[in-house]
């Protein structure tokens, strides 16, 4: 027969448990006359004793597999990874390595956390790496998210614990976080390009991880669903993909790997394999035609849409690094474009007087090919240089 004790140990222990439910697999329900036995006995001591007492630092030791929820939309709905969930946005299981120091307390030296990427202890496209120190059942985060982040931890069972922020979400910082232990996979990579190179798209990517056999290049095409493992066993970056066909779009994304499995994969990038190279189509003044003195522009007009490239603020050039050089060959005076729009650039004077050129003067135009580059990374083939005159 059932004993009054054992009844009363079981209720305490459904009543304590009641709001981890989910967390656990439920037997066969007791009846009337069973016994509970020496393991169950057991077990529901241990699960209480480790529900009600203070979490230590060896409950956090190891790799975890953590979920995030944000409530902030305007931080996570551009993060890679994040998704909306009605009001809510949530980060799924992202790999947590939490290691010892020297010391045996992270109190006395703290402690190393290291995230793949995105994070989810802050929302962003990167990965986390700081310190961390418990204390009286709260976790003090250091060098994450820029500041000292503070969580209550909440020990749900050995391979499960639960960080609920104090401040309750602040600044890109989630507001909880639900961690499992987890094989020790490595750490996605982050920082993923994929550049045009005329021939093939070079892909490249940060290594987050220490303990990675290789990587794993996936891609998808413009004309496809579902991306598809394109390389393994990738050692380091860059890749070099030689399979497109020209204007094929190609989306990228790397994941690495060892023997325990493999990581999640890395936010995905594109290009598009082109390997012509702008041109200068038509400009205005022609060659050698002549203009009035007081002309206030000159046009060109490119092959495509480029971008010229210069160190100046607000993405004016001077000095040496001028895309589009125009000369006076009477003062020897230079300008620069400063409008720019579409593959059509010109550059228009300004100034209280109608006259800007001098007259009777030789006006060289010399676009240079190391500042003129198009969408996808190809620069002109070589300088574009013109002439035109003004009247007297």
């Amino acid at each position: 027969m059932k004993s009054y004790l054992s009844f009363y140990l079981l209720t305490l222990f459904l009543t304590t448990s009641i709001s981890h439910a989910d967390d656990y697999v439920w037997g066969e329900e007791f009846k009337e006359g069973d016994i509970i036995s020496a393991a169950t006995f057991n077990q529901i001591f241990n699960t209480l004793q480790k529900l009600n007492r203070t979490p230590v630092d060896a409950d956090l030791v190891g790799t975890w597999s953590c979920s995030a929820i944000e409530k902030m939309s305007n931080n996570a709905q551009n993060v890679n990874g994040w998704s909306q969930q009605g009001f809510l946005w949530v980060l799924p299981a992202q790999q947590v390595t939490m290691s010892a120091s020297g010391d045996n307390s992270s109190m006395l030296s703290p402690y190393s956390i290291s995230t793949g990427a995105p994070s989810p202890f802050y929302v962003s496209n990167n990965a986390s790496v700081g310190t961390y120190s418990l204390f009286n059942g709260m976790l003090f985060l250091n060098g994450v998210s820029g500041a000292i982040d503070q969580y209550y931890v909440n020990i749900v069972s050995d391979d499960r614990f639960v960080l609920q922020g104090v401040t309750s979400g602040g600044w890109a910082v989630p507001d909880f976080i639900i961690c499992d232990s987890a094989i020790a996979v490595p750490a996605a990579p982050s920082a993923t390009t994929a550049t045009n190179a005329q021939t093939l798209v070079n892909v490249t990517w940060t290594d987050n991880s220490s303990d990675e056999t290789g990587f794993k290049i996936y891609r998808r095409l413009s004309n496809e669903t579902d991306a598809t493992e394109l390389a393994t066993a990738v050692t380091a970056s860059p890749y070099s993909d030689s399979t497109l066909t020209e204007g094929q779009t190609a989306y990228y994304s790397v994941a690495a790997y060892n023997d325990n499995g493999e990581s999640a994969k890395s936010k995905v990038v594109s290009a598009t394999l082109d390997s012509i190279k702008p041109s200068v189509a038509s400009h205005s003044p022609t060659t050698n035609q002549q203009v009035a003195k007081s002309n206030t522009t000159i046009s060109i007009t490119f092959s495509e849409n480029i971008t010229i490239l210069c160190s100046g603020d607000n993405g004016n050039c001077s000095g040496d690094d001028q895309g589009i050089l125009v000369t006076s060959a009477k003062n020897g005076s230079q300008s620069y474009v400063n409008f720019k729009m579409g593959p059509v650039y010109k550059l228009v004077y300004s100034g209280s007087n109608s006259q800007i050129f001098d007259g009777d003067d030789t006006i060289t135009v010399r676009v240079r090919k190391d500042f003129i580059k198009d969408a996808f990374g190809n620069y002109m083939n070589e300088d574009y240089v013109y002439t035109f005159t003004t009247g007297p």
